[in-house]
């Protein structure tokens, strides 16, 4: 079984119900195909490096899942091709490592408060 993550921008004058009604038809998409979703997030409105289809910001969402099939994937990226409302999509296979990363940044271990940072500061400093 190979685990996979797709990173996808929504336009950004879709409502929050209309985005979230594609990214659900999405996991639909997936869920139908016997693959296991993982984790899916919303990352919300960001600016982009450069426009898209003459927009400057769009709404981020990622989608972990895993599955062994193979076809899924280009099963799933046709879905996006044919969704007007994505404008770039991008989907990778993880490796262990990133795997595992991916399973801390989920329980959040790289969210460090400021007073976690300050008392590791002054812990080297003494």
């Amino acid at each position: 079984m190979k685990n996979y993550e797709t990173v996808f921008i929504l336009n950004p004058v879709l409502s929050d119900d209309q985005a979230k009604d594609t990214v659900e038809k999405f996991v639909k998409v997936l869920t139908k195909a016997k693959a296991e979703v993982i984790n899916v997030e919303k990352w919300g409105l960001k600016r982009m490096a450069y426009p898209i289809q003459n927009k400057s910001t769009g709404f981020y969402n990622l989608i972990e899942f895993a599955t062994t099939s193979s076809d899924l994937v280009n099963t799933l990226e046709t879905e996006f091709r044919r969704d007007e409302s994505v404008m770039r999509f991008l989907t990778t296979v993880l490796d262990k490592h990133a795997i595992v990363y991916n399973a801390r940044r989920r329980k959040g271990e790289f969210n460090r408060s400021k007073k976690q940072t300050t008392t590791r500061k002054e812990d080297v400093a003494a």
